[in-house]
């Protein structure tokens, strides 16, 4: 069984996608943590042992991602000898960033030291200066990911809940304290979700035994995921530089400066664009972080 849950928060809400099954949530009191609550008590709960493949996606699946939850309920049914089965509706980002954390410091400063902090003190044992390429085979942003029993035992159980534990039992580490401090995003948001998302792909990246089916369609149709004319050139002119790169396996130290440059030079595009232009996906325009905010 395959089976993807949509959060429900407020009342009357609705699926959006009519292949997911509602997943109410009852309380919104850790709503900073966003889906990685969501996540955790999922795992907690064991529910992720009643299917052969679960995932919990945003009511924005389809938005993002530009299919219907059905057509990649058919790609992890395609994949069943598939360990986790992921979907990245931000292609581009392989081509002008060498991994998560390159792209996550470039448009939230200070991210990789708040990272790495608690990486340390949940007893973590990853550094993130070390963390390899990242590329379409196990690049994923937004959680859009199922995985099976074992993976989520791995994973959640392995990463995510011993970071929630430490959050829950030591608010007052400092730690616990900066990544729950505000960063620039298109809604207010901590670094904590930004953080938490990135983890998914660095867990698939320091595993390389875990079998990922990854959806090929972001990266062959890679102009209609891109957001901005900018985008599409940075893609355009670097796409079969970092394609030869990532055959070879020889990302040289000039490449890498490259990708670091641009990541750098497209958010200080997008902080100018959706500071006057609503974000596709969110209709809002960027929000920079308040002084004080948590």
């Amino acid at each position: 069984m395959i089976t993807i849950y949509e959060p429900l928060y407020r009342d009357g809400q609705q699926l959006s996608e009519p292949a997911f099954l509602p997943l109410t949530i009852e309380s919104n009191s850790l709503s900073a943590w966003r889906e990685f609550k969501i996540l955790v008590d999922f795992y907690r709960r064991g529910d992720h042992r009643q299917s052969t493949f679960s995932g919990i996606f945003s009511p924005k699946f389809r938005l993002k991602s530009l299919m219907a939850g059905s057509q990649f309920i058919e790609f992890v049914r395609c994949n069943r000898d598939a360990t986790v089965c992921i979907l990245n509706p931000y292609p581009a980002t392989a081509y002008f960033s060498f991994n998560v954390w390159m792209h996550g410091e470039a448009f939230h400063p200070g991210l990789c030291d708040r990272a790495q902090a608690l990486l340390d003190a949940s007893g973590i044992g990853w550094k993130i200066a070390d963390v390899p390429r990242h590329n379409a085979s196990n690049l994923c942003y937004s959680n859009f990911w199922v995985g099976t029993p074992q993976f989520w035992d791995a994973y959640v159980g392995g990463v995510l809940e011993p970071i929630a534990r430490f959050l829950e039992e030591n608010p007052d580490d400092s730690a616990a304290i900066d990544v729950l401090e505000s960063t620039t995003h298109y809604t207010a948001a901590p670094f904590l979700p930004f953080i938490i998302e990135r983890l998914f792909t660095t867990f698939l990246s320091l595993n390389p035994q875990i079998q990922i089916a990854s959806h090929q369609a972001p990266y062959e149709h890679i102009l209609d995921y891109c957001q901005t004319d900018f985008e599409r050139r940075i893609v355009s002119e670097m796409m079969p530089i970092v394609d030869a790169a990532d055959l070879s396996g020889n990302f040289s130290p000039e490449l890498v400066s490259i990708q670091r440059l641009l990541s750098g030079l497209y958010q200080s595009y997008v902080a100018e664009h959706f500071a006057h232009n609503p974000h596709p996906h969110t209709g809002n325009v960027m929000e920079s972080p308040k002084k004080g905010a948590p």
